[in-house]
C-alpha cells in the first residue's frame, strides 16, 4: 500500500523515467608528503666564507647616464606600443562622460556650499 502512494505521488510530479542508481566513483587519496619521502636537509653548515669585494669596472664597460637615458626611452616605447588605444567613438563618449560627471559634481558642491553658507550667516546673526 505504501508502495503504490510513492509510486502515484512520482508519476504525477514528474513523468515516468528508468532510473538506475549511480556508482560512486572512488575519490583519489590525497597525496601528504610524508617524513620518509621529504628529502633531508643538511644539518651541518660549513664556515661563511667573507665576502669577495667586486673589483670596480673599468671605465670603459661602465654606463654612462645617457645610455640609461636611451634605454629607459626605447623601453617606454615599447610598452607604449603594446598599449591597445581606444578608438575615435569610445573616446569622445569617455569624455563626455567625465564633462558631465564633473558638471554634476560641481553643481551638488555649489548647492552645499550655498546652504552651509547661509547657515553660517544664520548663526552669526545670532
Amino acid at each position: 500500500m505504501v508502495n503504490r502512494k510513492v509510486s502515484q505521488a512520482s508519476s504525477r510530479s514528474a513523468p515516468a523515467t528508468p532510473t538506475t542508481p549511480r556508482k560512486a566513483e572512488p575519490k583519489e587519496p590525497t597525496k601528504r608528503p610524508t617524513p620518509a619521502a621529504t628529502p633531508a636537509t643538511k644539518t651541518t653548515t660549513a664556515p661563511a666564507k667573507p665576502a669577495a669585494k667586486a673589483a670596480p669596472r673599468p671605465a670603459a664597460e661602465m654606463p654612462s647616464r645617457l645610455d640609461g637615458a636611451q634605454r629607459m626611452f626605447r623601453e617606454t616605447v615599447a610598452e607604449l606600443r603594446k598599449v591597445q588605444w581606444p578608438d575615435r567613438v569610445t573616446t569622445r563618449n569617455l569624455t563626455l562622460v567625465v564633462i558631465g560627471m564633473s558638471a554634476a559634481l560641481a553643481a551638488i558642491l555649489g548647492v552645499f556650499d550655498a546652504i552651509l553658507t547661509r547657515l553660517i550667516e544664520w548663526l552669526v546673526q545670532f
